[in-house]
């Protein structure tokens, strides 16, 4: 009886030993934008609402349509763009890494930095 015991605890304690796992997470590096570098909403803003945002926010889903034909007429008004504080966009405040709010989905720490800058740039049509 005893010796079951003993087998049971090393068996128990092997096990969870076993399950124990590890996930060592590398922080992410956000790219420090060049004031003087142009963010373009054609190649850096929109590939990241169509990856990120597009599949919910479409014709007939959520607004605002994020689609690669719709997305820069559908935020370029002062609900989602605040120029004159950017970080309060809510285009960007609301999928933000570490604010957000969102329930699903959060932009990474990049694309984060690169829909602000855009914003901060004046959200152009570029």
């Amino acid at each position: 009886m005893k010796k079951n015991k003993i087998l049971l605890l090393i068996a128990f304690l092997g096990l969870t030993i076993a399950s124990c796992d590890y996930a060592f997470v590398v922080p992410e590096e956000v790219p420090d934008i060049p004031s003087t570098e142009d963010v373009s909403f054609a190649t850096q803003v929109l590939p990241i609402f169509t990856a990120q945002c597009a599949s919910c926010h479409k014709p007939g889903g959520k607004a605002p349509d994020l689609t690669a034909e719709n997305a820069y007429q559908s935020i370029n008004t002062t609900k989602y763009i605040n120029q004159d504080n950017p970080e309060s966009s809510l285009i960007y405040s609301y999928a933000a890494p570490d604010a957000s709010t969102h329930s699903w989905k959060h932009l990474s720490a990049a694309q984060a930095q690169y829909l602000l800058v855009w914003i901060e740039q004046g959200a152009k049509n570029n």
